[in-house]
């Protein structure tokens, strides 16, 4: 993971802004904090609107403890500072109020991080924290224990969520698969089901590296920019409308050669650009480059389907309800989500690793989604903006199940009969 370069002072003002924009804060709410190697702690001020801040509004306390800047500092500068002191090799706190890690920190229950892999290896050990005043030393003395007994993420009773990275863009990473992690949960139940959680030997399944080798040569084929432009869009598309995470999801289109482009691991999908893309052929990668761990599997799928151009792997809150409690998800809702998503298939956690031809085999455009059990879902479409559609559409549709199940409605699907004139009139 790339780090930004920006000064610390810059840093924060738009990490704030991102998480205001992307609703994981209120315009009053969270705070953050970056000790820099001077020891001076830069952190967001007291009392100033959350959307708009700028360099110039973050504050800076120098190790003499002498405030530096035009506002006050947060008012929970006291456990910023006492969990920085508790552990030397961490150097930025994060700290917010989003709604669904609030639900759990009322109930005064850790949400669970192992429904997915790599949730509980990003976020780290988790805790929670006795309630106390917000600002308070006795709060401060609270979540620093926490941290000093080697805790990077602290769910604070009544309150929110405090997160601890050696970076602040590595506390946002956390943030975001914790509060990811949170809504799965709270989706789980509303269907009134119990999430499965992923043993040792799954987790140690996915924990292990696929990687391609790094020696593709050759220019790209005429048309690679546009490809790698639409890539992008669709990439922060995602990432935008919560489809996608800073951490987690892959895009990857192919080209006119056989080959394709797919996003990376390890970089932040809010701020991918199309240098950053990984070109594909033949089981090789760019040099110099690591292509997402799915390559190899999005590869097998173009190559077994020429109308395929085009994929998505993704966790998204909603449709992962689905996919770590076993509760079906019906296509069968209103004719457009039927039309855009056609037939669904699920499989069993492990299948990417241990039966991936199952997968090439079940996936086209009649069956354009793949459920993986605990894992993720794959989309294919007909080009970037068709797969982002039907990627969208499921999100939505799995929303509105979701939401029925909380309402304990009955539902009634469109009837076969109806699907049937739906395929007749739209040549499906």
């Amino acid at each position: 993971m790339k780090t930004t370069g920006l000064c610390p002072a810059e840093n924060i003002a738009r990490t704030m802004t991102r998480l205001y924009d992307n609703r994981l804060t209120t315009t009053s709410g969270g705070n953050l904090s970056i000790m820099d190697d001077e020891g001076n702690l830069w952190i967001s001020p007291s009392g100033v609107d959350k959307a708009h801040l700028t360099a110039d509004d973050i504050m800076k306390v120098m190790p003499d403890g002498e405030i530096v800047g035009k506002h006050r500092p947060s008012t929970e500068y006291p456990f910023h500072r006492a969990i920085l002191r508790s552990r030397p090799d961490l150097h930025a706190v994060l700290h917010a109020h989003p709604a669904a890690l609030v639900a759990y920190s009322l109930e005064r229950r850790l949400p669970e991080l192992n429904m997915m892999p790599g949730v509980s290896e990003l976020c780290g050990k988790i805790a929670i924290a006795k309630y106390a005043l917000p600002g308070s030393s006795r709060l401060g003395e609270y979540i620093s224990s926490e941290f000093a007994k080697g805790c990077d993420t602290v769910l604070l009773e009544n309150h929110g969520v405090v997160l601890g990275a050696e970076s602040l863009e590595k506390a946002y990473m956390m943030f975001e698969a914790l509060d990811f992690a949170a809504r799965t949960g709270v989706a789980a139940a509303m269907l009134k089901r119990d999430a499965r959680v992923l043993g040792a030997a799954e987790l140690e399944l996915k924990a292990k590296p696929v990687l391609l080798p790094d020696t593709l040569e050759g220019e790209a084929p005429e048309g690679d920019d546009a490809l790698r432009d639409s890539v992008i869009a669709m990439t922060k598309r995602c990432y935008k409308n919560t489809l996608f995470t800073a951490a987690t999801g892959v895009f990857a289109a192919k080209e006119a050669d056989g080959s394709f482009v797919i996003t990376p691991d390890g970089e932040d999908r809010g701020m991918l650009t199309s240098d950053m893309l990984v070109r594909v052929r033949d089981g090789r990668c760019e040099e110099g480059k690591t292509a997402s761990r799915y390559a190899w599997l999005a590869e097998r799928i173009f190559a077994a389907h020429g109308d395929i151009k085009s994929l998505a792997f993704a966790r998204c809150p909603y449709a992962m309800g689905f996919a770590v409690t076993g509760a079906e998800f019906n296509s069968h809702l209103i004719p457009e989500g039927y039309i855009c998503l056609r037939n669904v298939a699920r499989f069993p956690f492990g299948t990417i690793e241990n039966s991936p031809e199952s997968i090439v085999s079940a996936i086209s455009m009649k069956t354009p989604i793949i459920f993986i059990e605990n894992d993720l879902i794959i989309v294919a479409g007909t080009d970037t903006l068709n797969a982002y559609d039907r990627l969208e559409v499921l999100e939505f549709g799995a929303q509105s199940l979701c939401c029925i199940e909380t309402m304990n409605g009955k539902i009634v699907p469109i009837s076969d009969a109806e699907i049937h004139e739906i395929e007749v009139a739209f040549g499906l």
